[in-house]
């Protein structure tokens, strides 16, 4: 009985945080709109999601008017296929592409996406949106795990540093185990992702996750 009341209790905790994310990203929806004049980027939110994924910016492409289990990027398709197999080459987006809308459900019930700035800035965004909300996000989604995607949310994280230093390893932000990660994007850094142990870090990322 007292264990039945204890545990109705953590959920319900559980529950009343779930809300207040869902009230935060109410609002930082409605606190600007981007200078292209859409809103700004809110992934999807789901109460089994373990996982925090935090990148510098959406990507140029990202359509959030599509189905959620559509492909809203080509930047996520490429995130999918390294949470599912470690690895973006052509092969395995075949893959990912060959039943998209499972791959996404999946990915969607494990990981909860944010970014430093939810306006796309190319790849070079102020903090602006993460002063006003990135850390409230963090401690209302409590995650099991930070994936950190570039520099800019690692040094808003940590303080100024160097990415190389940070990358295949696991650091501790307030407690919560977090890897970084060189950007996955495939538009500048291929020829960089040897020097910063990409393929090493994903293996490292995929041994800490459990996809339910």
């Amino acid at each position: 009985m007292v264990l039945h009341i204890f545990t109705s209790i953590l959920l319900l905790c559980i529950e009343m945080d779930l809300e207040r994310l869902i009230d935060l990203n109410r609002k930082i929806v409605a606190t600007a709109t981007c200078s292209d004049r859409s809103k700004p980027v809110i992934n999807d939110l789901r109460p089994s999601q373990r996982y925090l994924i935090i990148s510098s910016d959406p990507s140029s492409d990202t359509d959030k008017g599509k189905e959620v289990l559509d492909k809203h990027s080509s930047f996520e398709e490429r995130v999918i296929a390294l949470v599912f197999f470690g690895n973006d080459n052509d092969d395995m987006l075949k893959r990912i592409r060959s039943d998209y809308g499972s791959y996404k459900n999946q990915f969607l019930d494990n990981f909860y996406w944010t970014h430093y700035s939810k306006c796309y800035a190319a790849g070079n965004p102020d903090n602006f949106w993460a002063d006003k909300f990135l850390k409230d996000e963090i401690e209302l989604f409590d995650p099991e795990l930070i994936i950190i995607f570039g520099s800019k949310p690692a040094d808003f994280l940590f303080g100024k540093g160097k990415l190389k230093d940070r990358v295949n390893t696991v650091m501790n932000y307030n407690g919560i185990p977090t890897i970084c990660s060189l950007h996955p994007s495939r538009d500048w850094n291929m020829s960089r992702r040897e020097e910063y142990e990409f393929s090493q870090t994903w293996v490292l990322i995929r041994s800490k996750i459990e996809l339910e």
